[in-house]
């Protein structure tokens, strides 16, 4: 059976929880983990049957009804177990040893977070240090969103012109980096750049329509008003925070209705993000975008410093959070792996278990009972379920938290 006919019949199979045995040369080529025994879940095909995974160089080498044991340098079982890709955090703060950065390897030990991507923590004239420090020296894979400048202690600098000029430097220091610069980052809201905020957002827009790159847009306070940032969004843009209860939010906080410009934006292919952080997850707002069939498209944590010890904690918690809410563990899966995955280009498959795809597998499961969650306000609730980690592989390898 060739590779494409694998695939085709795997597809087929999805639908019917059946996955097929594989004969021929690949049978007898020794792999490097084979894990038996797990429910695999693999929303980017829709794929959920009881199978076994065996992952080889770095990649996924094969997923089939039976891999022999034998077969495995290293065996797993993973009974009773959800066999997944490995989460893909879209937003997070890892530049460890600035004020809000953290360490992700021991994080993602114990999240099932393989992929981690840093949301602006580091300027352009700061990539050379983020590849270096932070992208190399991490077990898991990370990239990023340069944000849109520098900081600057300078009271007598014109902001406009500031930001301006820096314009082409951080186009062509993120167009240099593609391999871990997935686009720009800007905090828009008067509570973050004050009355620049618009006219910073125009600038980042020119910024990425003439570097061809994505941006991620955080959105918080008004001015200026949420239909005139969604105007400046384009296809493949995202909007981080679309749960938060403020004034800048896609909810109406009068109405409780989804503003009509994010109902627009979300129709031309701009997506939104959850982004949990300290101040920007409000169990009510997601309440309300969720009972109009608002369903974000990506599910991130937004974690650093001041929250990894609550209400964050990692990304199966926030995930747990939108199971809560009443959102599907399938849906929520896809909103954690082949969802954010989309935007990391550098690295194709990402996300899935096809074969070929990179070697990052989560097992979760899913338990029973009452835990209580928090979100950004402090607001609990008592939830019947959470989703729990049990181990992160990444790059075909098991993540072991540094000691």
């Amino acid at each position: 059976m060739t590779r494409r006919s694998l695939l085709q019949t795997l597809g087929a199979a999805a639908a019917g929880g059946a996955v097929p045995q594989v004969s021929g040369q690949r049978r007898r080529r020794p792999y490097d983990i084979v894990i038996k025994n797990g429910e695999v879940r693999d929303p980017s095909r829709g794929l959920k049957a009881r199978a076994d995974v065996a992952v080889h160089d770095g990649k996924i080498a094969e997923v089939a009804s039976e891999i022999p044991a034998e077969r495995g340098r290293e065996v797993i079982d993973a009974k009773g177990l959800y066999v997944t890709p490995g989460l893909v955090d879209l937003h997070t703060h890892i530049v460890y040893g600035v004020r809000s950065g953290i360490e992700a390897d021991p994080i993602a030990a114990r999240s099932g977070t393989s992929t981690w991507i840093d949301a602006g923590t580091f300027a352009y004239d700061q990539i050379e240090g983020f590849r270096r420090f932070i992208v190399d020296r991490n077990q898991c894979r990370v990239f990023g969103f340069v944000y849109l400048y520098p900081a600057s202690r300078n009271p007598d600098i014109d902001p406009l012109k500031y930001v301006s000029g820096l314009m082409d430097a951080t186009g062509r220091a993120a167009s240099a980096n593609r391999d871990i610069v997935l686009g720009v980052k800007f905090q828009v809201g008067s509570n973050m750049n004050g009355r620049y905020s618009h006219d910073f957002l125009k600038i980042a827009r020119r910024l990425c329509d003439e570097y061809d790159l994505r941006l991620l847009v955080h959105i918080s306070t008004a001015p200026p008003e949420t239909e005139e940032v969604m105007k400046l969004l384009k296809p493949g843009d995202v909007v981080t925070h679309c749960f938060n209860e403020h004034t800048l939010g896609i909810v109406d906080r009068d109405t409780g209705k989804l503003k009509p410009s994010v109902k627009e934006a979300r129709l031309r292919g701009v997506l939104f993000d959850v982004g949990h952080g300290s101040g920007s997850f409000n169990f009510e707002s997601a309440r309300r975008a969720l009972d109009q069939g608002f369903l974000p498209d990506s599910i991130s944590s937004d974690i650093y410093s001041a929250n990894m010890n609550g209400p964050v904690f990692d990304l199966p918690t926030t995930m747990s959070k939108l199971l809560y809410l009443g959102m599907t563990f399938d849906d929520v899966l896809k909103c954690s792996t082949v969802n954010p995955a989309r935007v990391v280009t550098p690295l194709p498959k990402l996300g899935t278990l096809q074969v070929g795809a990179p070697g990052d597998v989560a097992l979760l499961s899913v338990e029973d009972g009452a835990f209580e969650l928090i979100d950004a306000q402090r607001n609990k609730v008592t939830a019947k379920q959470r989703i729990v980690s049990h181990l992160t592989i990444c790059k075909g390898k098991r993540l072991v938290a540094p000691v």
